[in-house]
């Protein structure tokens, strides 16, 4: 059905719009609302102009309905979203038709010449094989050289001595790595490069096969198979799940020789800075009611999230080293045994990031100037109280400083920070800062610009906010939900 809906978008014509034009949209849940509105807008982009959103959502449902597809939990099954559990990946939202494939692990590690290799993260969309590759030990000793501004990038140096080759489909090919990390310690005044990951994507006609990873100086080899997920499981069915203001939490955790494995994810149509893979978004994370990172204890930073045995007592990860991010979650190696279940698991308020815009014109004064102008977001209203400035230097830049306050707005989700940018500033570092604020409850936000400037648009974005509620997740045993 989705995809005679799609082709029926394209052949909508103007009069047709107007002659199934409702007043009035009709009654639905909040969330298919907006995802309905979401694909419309994708495909009716010469109407955007002419209909407000609501407008336009409403002639889809109409004609959907004219069309003999009436009522509401057919338009609403058709954009129900297909939750693909990956084992040793994490939870995939679909709603575009694609196929993903799980893998099964054949040999995920090992441990040679005292360095241990091993396979993370795979899995494949449609025709492309993503997988990572982490190795601890001893790697790479950093001399004086490997610092001179001539000298070859560590990063090189390590992808020719551990250069990874695919094997599938009676072929090998060398791979090329994406994303990379090195940890670099010092051991007794010597820089040894002591963890290195890769993130590798390769494309493939036909995913559902064996593939093995072969390593440069290695006699062991890193396999898995690939097979189609159907993208039918539900959070509930992973593991222990909650759900509350639209965002789910599934918890689940598993014996093993090395402890317990315990996974979580987080389902969110929201922007969620502890998932979200933009680095700003995770810095701006801070526990409900603390404005600043200093004036959290240390006491309420193991609250914010924890697993606890059925003793109540607090378990502990092993280290860094089994701690992976997966795909709107995370998986961690805890010290324990079967004997510390039922687990409880705590997660405290989240942080939503909006995708709301807002500019507003302020003129540039000679020294500072009284505002009083307000710019209101769904989830609060920024102040901007003062702007102040310091004459030009030498180089005809002049420093300025906005001065705002946040109110928050009553309901579930507060507002605490935004994101300011100055179109006019000649320096952008001060773009992504994350601005905390005064004593006094007032931010200030920081920017240069030409002397010569006599007016700046501000562009605020970005708005982030604590949705305010907790989870509590029992796990009554390894792999069993609740």
């Amino acid at each position: 059905m989705k995809y005679d809906w799609e082709e029926m978008l394209d052949r909508l014509e103007e009069k047709d719009l107007i002659e199934f034009l409702p007043e009035t949209l009709p009654e639905m849940d909040e969330v298919t609302r907006k995802r309905i509105e979401k694909r419309t807008l994708q495909k009716i982009r010469e109407e955007r102009n002419r209909f407000s959103r609501k407008q336009i959502v409403a002639v889809l449902i109409c004609l959907v309905a004219v069309l003999g597809i009436a009522g509401r939990e057919p338009i609403q099954a058709a954009f129900e979203r297909l939750f693909y559990y990956l084992p040793g990946a994490g939870m995939y939202v679909d709603e575009e038709g694609n196929t993903l494939y799980e893998a099964e692990i054949i040999n995920g590690e090992f441990t040679e010449n005292d360095i241990h290799v091993r396979l993370k993260n795979v899995y494949a969309e449609n025709h492309t094989v993503n997988m990572e590759v982490e190795m601890t030990g001893d790697l790479l000793e950093l001399t004086q050289e490997a610092y001179e501004p001539d000298s070859k990038d560590k990063y090189e140096q390590l992808e020719e001595m551990y250069a990874v080759t695919i094997e599938y489909d009676g072929k090998q090919d060398k791979l090329t790595h994406g994303n990379k990390g090195a940890l670099v310690e010092d051991k007794d005044n010597t820089y040894v490069i002591t963890r290195y990951r890769r993130d590798y994507q390769r494309y493939v006609k036909n995913a559902e096969q064996t593939y093995v990873l072969h390593i440069a100086g290695f006699e062991n080899a890193l396999s898995f198979r690939l097979t189609a997920n159907t993208g039918k499981e539900q959070p509930e069915n992973i593991g222990a799940s909650q759900t509350k203001n639209g965002i789910t939490v599934t918890a689940g955790a598993e014996v093993t020789e090395e402890g317990i494995w315990f996974e979580y994810y987080v389902l969110s149509e929201e922007i969620l800075a502890e998932t979200d893979q933009t680095h700003r978004f995770i810095a701006i994370s801070l526990p409900y009611e603390y404005f600043q990172w200093n004036d959290v204890p240390e006491a309420e930073l193991y609250q914010w999230r924890y697993v606890m045995n059925r003793n109540g007592e607090m378990l502990y990860p092993k280290g860094l080293y089994f701690h992976d991010n997966l795909e709107n979650g995370k998986r961690i190696l805890y010290e324990g045994t079967a004997e510390d279940f039922p687990l409880t698991f705590y997660q405290a308020a989240f942080t939503g990031v909006g995708e709301e815009r807002g500019t507003i014109e302020i003129p540039v004064p000679e020294t500072s100037e009284e505002l009083a102008k307000t710019i209101d977001f769904p989830y609060g209203t920024v102040t901007l109280e003062q702007i102040q400035t310091k004459p030009g230097n030498e180089n005809g830049i002049k420093e300025l400083e906005i001065i705002y306050r946040i109110q928050p707005k009553e309901g579930k989700r507060k507002m605490y920070g935004v994101f300011m940018q100055v179109q006019e500033a000649v320096q952008k570092e001060a773009n992504e800062l994350t601005i905390f604020p005064e004593e006094d409850g007032t931010y200030h936000f920081p920017a240069k610009i030409s002397a010569e400037t006599k007016e700046i648009t501000l562009e605020l974005y970005d708005p982030y906010y604590w949705i305010v509620d907790d989870y509590t997740l029992v796990i009554e045993a390894p792999n069993e939900t609740k």
